[in-house]
């Protein structure tokens, strides 16, 4: 049962240890973490392929993933109350 409680709170991120998610905060608050996270939302984040090929589809689906993650981590680590999703035990009564 603990395992599935685990899995409820943090269903909608990985866990990451706070070093880390701290680490994602300060590479990206510094000015030149700030250009270049600029750069990838500019670049792949906010661009749409346009070819016909399937396999440059996933390419750029998973080059947006990572600029995704980098986002979540970041916003991890300056709103950890957002992803801390509280968990009620509910009471059973026996029969």
């Amino acid at each position: 049962m603990k395992t599935l409680e685990r899995w409820l709170k943090h269903k909608w991120m990985i866990l990451v240890h706070p070093e880390i998610l701290q680490a994602y905060q300060r590479t990206f608050s510094t000015h030149d973490g700030q250009l270049i996270l600029q750069h990838l939302l500019d670049h792949i984040y906010f661009t749409v392929y346009q070819g016909t090929d399937a396999a440059g589809a996933a390419l750029h689906n998973a080059r947006r993933s990572v600029v995704h993650e980098i986002l979540m981590n970041i916003d991890a680590a300056e709103n950890p109350q957002k992803y801390d999703v509280k968990v009620e035990k509910e009471k059973v009564d026996a029969p």
